[in-house]
């Protein structure tokens, strides 16, 4: 089985589907699993309601540069939520392997 995305400087930046909120406050945590010499990469989690034409930045998942998890405790989310991710490096192959699992959805 394979776990975690593998993903490139060469195509970054990269968005998850649309999805939509379970609750109005959430914990979004992600697992850096493997990387490049170098590289690091950015998760950005991104709302907006349903009438909105354009996301808006919530929150971000502290940078990740080495292996190990992180997450961030978001309230106040919209309708609809995707991430962003950014993967930094020095070449267009520095890559990065993470594991986002699903946000720990609150009622507040």
């Amino acid at each position: 089985m394979v776990i975690g995305m593998l993903l490139l400087k060469f195509g970054s930046p990269y968005f998850s589907p649309t999805f939509a909120r379970g609750g109005l406050g959430a914990v979004f945590s992600a697992e850096l699993l493997g990387l490049s010499a170098g590289s690091s990469v950015d998760i950005e989690i991104q709302h907006k309601n349903i009438a909105d034409l354009n996301f808006a930045v919530l929150g971000a998942i502290p940078t990740l540069s080495a292996a190990g998890t992180d997450f961030v405790n978001l309230t106040g989310i919209k309708e609809q939520v995707r991430l962003k991710y950014t993967v930094n490096g020095t070449t267009v192959l520095d890559g990065v392997n993470v594991n986002v699992l699903a946000p720990a959805w609150r009622p507040y």
